[in-house]
This record gives structure tokens, sequence and C-alpha cells, in this order.
């Protein structure tokens, strides 16, 4: 059985290995939640699990996905593009994370989903941690995005 992650990040380094244990993340607006007074983004989902890939299936599952949640902390703010509130189950897949930090180390991660929607979360500096939840299960899917163009952070 494929063991759980629990991977921390602190630097930008390490969010780009947070990205790419989060791409294809099936989410949706109502698992994802801000505390301001927190100062704490928390985003819950169905994570492909990458690390165990095989090159194709087999009968009894060679692909996994697992309940992963993803906490950020120190956020001072967040903005949304084109990810209504209105539908709270509609399904999302993240294709990245985007980090892009300041000279005063404030830094801006970017949630970039499938369709061009974006959520950008403004905070002091990187504190970010993923941790799997519960058991893994078989998929026969493999989330791919040949065709996906990734939006740029700075538009």
């Amino acid at each position: 059985m494929p063991k759980a992650l629990k991977l921390i990040a602190a630097e930008i380094e390490d969010m780009e290995i947070l990205s790419a244990a989060l791409e294809g993340m099936i989410t949706s607006p109502g698992e994802m939640s801000f505390l301001k007074p927190a100062r704490a983004f928390t985003i819950m989902g169905s994570r492909f699990k990458w690390e165990d890939t095989v090159n194709e299936p087999t009968s009894g599952g060679g692909w996994y996905r697992i309940r992963s949640g993803l906490y950020i902390g120190d956020v001072l703010s967040v903005r949304t593009s084109g990810i209504s509130q209105e539908n709270p189950t509609e399904a999302l897949e993240l294709l990245s994370l985007s980090t892009q930090v300041g000279e005063d180390l404030e830094t801006e991660i970017t949630l970039n989903f499938a369709g061009g929607g974006t959520l950008r979360l403004t905070a002091e500096c990187i504190n970010a941690t993923l941790t799997d939840t519960g058991d893994p299960w078989a998929t026969e899917l493999k989330p791919g995005h040949d065709d996906a163009s990734v939006p740029d952070p700075e538009n």
C-alpha cells in the first residue's frame, strides 16, 4: 500500500516540490477556506499520488489518489479569478502552484486551475504544509494536461 506524504515548505524550491505533488488534485470551492484572524488558508482535495506511479495501472491498481490537505500560513489576503463561490461543489482541477518572493520576503502564491481559474494568496513568507489523510485508493485515470495553459501570474 502506498505511503502518505507530509511535506513542509519554507523556501521557493520547496514550493516547486509541493506544486509537482499537487498537480491534478481535484477540489472544489467548498473545500477551501481562509481564516483571516488566524491568517491561515486551507484546501482539501483528492491528490494524484505521482510519487507512486508506474507506467500502467494493473488490475490491483498502479495509480492512486488520496485525500490531502494543504495548509498555508501567514496569509495576509486572498483573491480569486474565474472561481465562483456560488457553486461550492463545482469540481476544480489544480494544475500548479506558482510562487514569487519579493525583496521584503512578502510572497505571492498562485493556485492555477484548469479552465483558467486562479486563487492568489499574499503571505508574509513561505509557510506551507501538505498532509495526506486516510487511505489511498486505486484509480485508472492519470491526469494529463498537454493542452492546458497555465495563466501568467503577472496578469
